[in-house]
């Protein structure tokens, strides 16, 4: 009997533990949020007004690569389309605005290998 509670009572954690872990992923790969929960984010961070928001959300779309068959675009392809991504939002925020802009953009480095 009591080798049987305490494998009831094992299992009851593993079960509350594995809740737990995927209630904080929130269906997530990794935690993270996907790409238009960050572009919300970001309209959110810099107080955009509607119009400003609603462009800043097609200039910011216009990022994800089109699907070629499977295919990664090239880090130069990516480089030049955020180069050219970077030349819309600076056109669409003030210059307070695209400071907080970049601030938000940063990556943490040393992440990848």
């Amino acid at each position: 009997m009591k080798k049987q509670t305490v494998i009831l009572a094992m299992a009851l954690c593993m079960m509350g533990a594995t809740a737990a872990m995927a209630q904080r992923n929130n269906g997530q790969q990794g935690g993270r949020p996907d790409n238009s929960q960050r572009i919300e984010q970001m309209v959110k961070a810099l107080a955009l007004d509607d119009a400003k928001a609603k462009e800043f959300r097609a200039v910011m779309e216009s990022m994800k690569p089109a699907a070629n068959n499977g295919e990664r675009p090239s880090r130069e392809e990516m480089q030049k389309k955020r180069e050219e991504v970077d030349k819309k939002v600076k056109a669409i925020l003030t210059e307070e605005q695209y400071k907080k802009y970049q601030e938000l953009n940063q990556r943490p480095q040393g992440r990848r290998k």
